[in-house]
């Protein structure tokens, strides 16, 4: 089963590793030196404690107590480099590699999102699986896979196969990513469970035709009360864990599904009973400041809560469907919604000339796209840019996606007539330098923003179109006169998101000739197969899939003199954007297949953002 013939004796009878037997491991293993070894053995005590502080918070506590520091944990609170890569530190996650190769079997990399939520809860009690530190990670007929922090310890694998009756295969997991699998799946679910038991089993959501009946079913009084904030804190946490930008909670006619959206794609996540989902949207809806007792009507409020040291925004939105009320929540992380200029993806000649549009004195510069591709990011990070004692920045907002004490923000409020196009008049009289427009979307909101850029302040804004110069004839169509708008334009970006290939796993490739021809590239057919990129081969920092994180990809139409009798003239979007392509501007579909160039994304991203290529 493995090499080391010390470990061999008396193999029906082994206990748990010991740090010295682990040590002896790691230095066959060439992880660590034999000095480093009796470095760690001298610290025993003091790394055993910091492990606890770690944990539990204490040394002396009745947690601390119960808690049971493994040899893998002490050996990685050292905090001690790789004898054979320095800059490389000796974590829980390279021992357990190393015990795994000791052992003859796999390491594991837990991913939360690939793990079956429903074998994790039905293989083990929590208690059980939480004393022993095993998780079950897959089946295949009647084998299970579990993944164990100790593959040496014997007795444990006679109690599993004892408990189980059935083939088990072994793997190797660190026993952070253990705990917090338990803890995920058997917190997140026992207070369902508990939730669902108090709540009873009658659907609190009935079919559309049955909605104006849904007022008198509120349980939030219910004991079950303490479960569901429970099970809403840890959704909450585990969707900042994961990453996530929505969290979508949707019901169905038996039961609900949970789907976290995480680098733009969907995943799902759990399934709840009918009545903890409607105990669930309840409490959510409380934490936002909404009417619990309105389900026929769409509603929307927002949380600001605490990820570790940072706060976090949650835009929360309500909506009556067939089998009950879906609520959608966007995770609004200010670290990520306003990142600096050089983070958003711009190359050098793109930032250069984004930089001179957003520094002029004054004028209109708009963002285009779709919901999704990182408008907001770009409009935020380049007001924080802006932002200074010596300047006054107000916006007008639908919603305000990020409260920020350096901005005036204004929420539109049709119910009082406080629209996009009132609120810019006020705005008007209130000595602003920089204005932000959440959107133009009628005729009197883009005349009052180009009114302001023509009375010498800067306006940002936003359109709904495909390409840049789609927003110079949007604004046309919606009743500004070309030669004002030829006035006041700097520049407009057309912006989409491509993910990125995970830079621990990425490497060397080659376009093959159909994937040159599907990106249009002209290329002389003795290189055709010579294109070097890149691709992820996965692994379990990015989930298996290659991909890990997003950047943006730009067109940006620059307004110069040729660009600006074009628009006075009212020619349309192919005709300026076949101008600016001969001055050098660069289409979506070329920004993305550059990033295929340099390495930083994929050829099936490209296709997936930019289809056919008329981007």
């Amino acid at each position: 089963m493995r090499d080391s013939e010390w470990l061999d004796t008396n193999e029906a009878f082994r206990p748990p590793l010991s740090l010295s037997e682990l040590l002896e491991i790691l230095i066959e293993s060439k992880a660590i030196e034999r000095g480093q070894a009796s470095e760690i053995e001298s610290r025993t005590t003091t790394l055993r404690s910091q492990v606890l502080k770690d944990r539990v918070g204490s040394v002396r506590s009745q947690a601390a107590a119960r808690y049971e520091v493994s040899p893998p944990e002490i050996v990685a609170a050292a905090g001690l480099p790789l004898a054979t890569n320095p800059r490389q530190r000796l974590t829980e996650d390279v021992i357990a590699q190393c015990l795994a190769d000791a052992a003859s079997c796999s390491y594991r990399k837990l991913d939360p999102l690939a793990l079956d939520n429903d074998l994790v809860q039905k293989t083990f009690s929590r208690a059980y699986a939480h004393h022993n530190v095993v998780v079950p990670v897959a089946e295949e007929g009647d084998q299970i896979e579990l993944a164990v922090t100790d593959p040496f310890d014997r007795s444990l694998r006679e109690s599993i196969e004892s408990t189980l009756a059935r083939p088990v295969r072994y793997s190797v997991a660190s026993k952070r990513d253990i705990i917090s699998i338990i803890e995920r799946v058997h917190g997140f679910r026992s207070r369902v469970d508990s939730a669902s038991a108090e709540l009873g089993t009658g659907s609190q959501h009935k079919p559309l035709v049955e909605l104006v009946e849904l007022r008198s079913h509120s349980q939030l009084s219910s004991s079950g009360d303490e479960h569901v904030v429970a099970a809403v804190d840890y959704l909450l946490q585990y969707a900042f864990d994961q990453r996530a930008s929505d969290i979508h909670l949707e019901p169905g006619p038996e039961n609900a599904a949970i789907r976290f959206r995480i680098d733009g794609i969907l995943h799902d996540i759990e399934h709840l009973p009918s009545t903890v989902h409607g105990a669930i949207t309840s409490r959510i809806k409380v934490l936002a400041r909404m009417d619990i007792a309105e389900r026929r009507r769409p509603q929307d409020g927002r949380i600001k809560t605490r990820r570790g040291e940072r706060e976090v925004e949650l835009r929360v939105s309500s909506m009556a469907t067939a089998f009950g009320e879906k609520v959608v929540i966007r995770v609004f992380d200010p670290n990520i919604l306003m990142a600096e200029l050089h983070d958003l993806g711009f190359n050098t000649d793109e930032r250069e000339r984004f930089e001179k549009w957003i520094t002029s004195p004054s004028g209109l510069v708009l963002v285009t796209g779709p919901t999704g591709s990182g408008k907001t990011t770009t409009l935020y990070s380049t007001l924080r840019y802006l932002s200074g004692p010596e300047t006054n920045i107000t916006t007008v907002e639908d919603p305000i996606e990020l409260v920020d004490p350096r901005f005036s923000q204004v929420q539109v409020q049709p119910q009082i007539d406080l629209t996009f196009a009132h609120a810019l008049r006020t705005i008007l009289r209130q000595d602003p330098d920089i204005i932000m427009v959440g959107e133009i979307r009628d005729a009197e909101t883009a005349a009052m923003a180009v009114q302001a850029a023509l009375t010498g302040h800067l306006v940002f804004s936003t359109v709904h179109t495909r390409d840049a110069a789609g927003a110079v004839t949007r604004l046309t169509e919606l009743g500004v006169e070309p030669f004002l708008l030829s006035s006041v334009l700097r520049g407009a970006v057309a912006q989409r998101l491509v993910r990125k290939i995970c830079t621990h796993c990425g490497t060397d490739s080659r376009l093959s000739p159909d994937q040159v021809n599907a990106l249009g590239i002209k290329v002389p057919a003795e290189r055709r197969q010579q294109l070097p990129v890149r691709i992820g081969q996965g692994c379990p920092e990015c989930r298996q899939t290659g991909l890990l994180g997003r950047v943006g990809i730009f067109e940006m139409l620059d307004v110069g003199r040729r660009i600006q009798n074009l628009i006075r003239e009212g020619r349309d979007a192919n005709e300026i954007s076949e101008a600016a392509r001969i001055e050098g501007m660069e289409s979506l579909r070329e920004s993305a297949i550059r990033r295929l160039a340099e390495g930083v994304t994929t050829f099936e991203e490209v296709i997936r953002i930019t289809g056919d290529g008329t981007l």
